[in-house]
């Protein structure tokens, strides 16, 4: 018996050790690849198996051409997986946000994109086309210089929109992805705005500063401003700045609430303590007319930052608006003498266009 039992290992141990797993990593002969990217506060996540030509002619006899027997996985082993983070678009059809598996018809012409429910299949061998595909897109191919090995291209962005191009041998496959930005963006800021944001004056402030650069959902922001000045519940966290305050005064002012808004800024224009931040919001009180408060606003500049040069170039654009050449003059001058060598002739053109009394 103990023999046998002996026998029985001897053929046993060997054959067990070729076959257990093993958690190594190796190389693989068509590497992972995760690419991630964000589109406004969206990310886009494509994890595939990138696949090389190896001198293969891979349309038709490696990527099944026409869906026939089945679609292509767009990539090697497990089906690529493209995700979204928000609602999306592709090619203009909307797209719920979620993780997806990418399928592809190959046509000489035309190429058929399906994003499939199930984002967990080994290839396409059981795709469901009739019950699986949460949408489905058809694109052109076009020529392209070589590329080896499979890759997923991110190109031609905008704030809205970016294209993604699936490329490999001499092919490149793009589709377009794009984003409502202001939806997005707003909504992801009333989630972020519930962690832990919710105690910096900053978070706020930067929320209802967006809104106000994209002039959206005003009145929220009005509310965000708010917050970031008076703080969460209790007055915890409150504090009243010049940057949060002139956020506010900007907002009235856009939501045609002139009055407050000139009132936010009188209180604000003291606080000024960030020269090159502050310095932009006086020049946009000069650009909406805002004489009385732009003159206010560089008389207490030159008091606060008298050596930076910029400062008299806001004095001088606030004077020249109010009608005042000679202060402007004056201004300009004291801005010439301290500016950098490379603004001379911006400044002497300035100048020329003062005394001419032509638009600055």
């Amino acid at each position: 018996m103990k023999n046998s039992l002996l026998i029985i290992m001897a053929l046993t141990l060997p054959s067990f050790g070729i076959c257990q797993y093993h958690s190594l990593e190796m190389p693989k002969t068509s590497p992972k690849v995760k690419e991630s990217q964000y589109l406004g506060v969206t990310e886009i996540q494509v994890n595939y198996s990138s696949p090389a030509v190896k001198g293969r002619d891979v349309w038709g006899p490696v990527v099944p051409m026409n869906g026939d027997p089945i679609p292509w996985r767009v990539g090697a082993n497990m089906n690529t997986t493209i995700a979204f983070s928000t609602d999306v678009k592709i090619e203009d059809q909307p797209l719920k946000a979620g993780s997806y598996g990418l399928h592809a018809i190959p046509r000489t012409n035309e190429w058929t994109l399906l994003f499939a429910k199930n984002d967990n299949q080994w290839g396409s061998y059981y795709l469901d086309t009739l019950n699986e595909i949460a949408l489905k897109v058809k694109v052109k191919p076009v020529q392209n210089t070589h590329s080896e090995q499979l890759d997923f291209e991110f190109k031609n962005r905008t704030d809205s929109s970016v294209q993604i191009a699936i490329e490999w041998e001499k092919l490149s496959i793009p589709f377009t992805v794009s984003i409502d930005l202001t939806q997005t963006t707003v909504e992801s800021f009333r989630y972020q705005l519930l962690g832990a944001s919710t105690y910096a004056w900053e978070a706020w402030d930067a929320a209802a500063r967006w809104c106000l650069n994209h002039n959206t959902n005003l009145d929220e922001a009005l509310a965000w401003s708010d917050r970031s000045i008076s703080g969460g519940y209790g007055g915890y966290a409150s504090i009243t700045n010049f940057t949060n305050l002139s956020t506010k005064s900007s907002i009235l002012w856009a939501l045609g609430k002139k009055q407050e808004s000139d009132d936010i800024m009188k209180q604000a224009i003291p606080l000024m303590d960030n020269v090159q931040n502050d310095y932009w919001v006086g020049k946009s009180l000069s650009d909406q007319g805002r004489v009385e408060l732009s003159l206010a606003f560089f008389d207490q500049m030159i008091e606060k930052f008298p050596e930076v040069w910029y400062v008299y170039l806001g004095a001088t654009r606030a004077e020249y608006l109010n009608g005042n050449n000679k202060k402007a003059l004056n201004h300009l001058d004291k801005a010439k003498t301290m500016a950098p060598s490379n603004y001379a002739d911006y400044l002497k053109g300035l100048e020329i266009k003062i005394k001419n009394g032509e638009e600055i």
